[in-house]
């Protein structure tokens, strides 16, 4: 089965321009995220998921450009 590369870039462009929008309000203070243990006290963890969602979007471009650099061919 062949894979279609430039169907394949623009699902990963769609999913990028989604964890962009998810970042945003984390970035701005709008929302903050905690998480809590048991009964124990809220901890903020909004700085962590700032941190690996732009891991996740640093990985999805490097995926996209070499989709666009190596697989489609004009």
């Amino acid at each position: 089965m062949a894979v279609d590369w430039r169907e394949y870039a623009k699902g990963v462009e769609k999913q990028l321009d989604q964890l962009r929008r998810d970042l945003e309000p984390l970035e701005s203070g709008r929302m903050r995220l905690g998480e809590r243990e048991g009964s124990g006290a809220w901890r903020d963890v909004t700085q962590e998921a700032i941190d690996r969602n732009k891991q996740v979007i640093a990985t999805y471009e490097a995926i996209l450009k070499d989709v666009r650099e190596n697989r489609i061919k004009d």
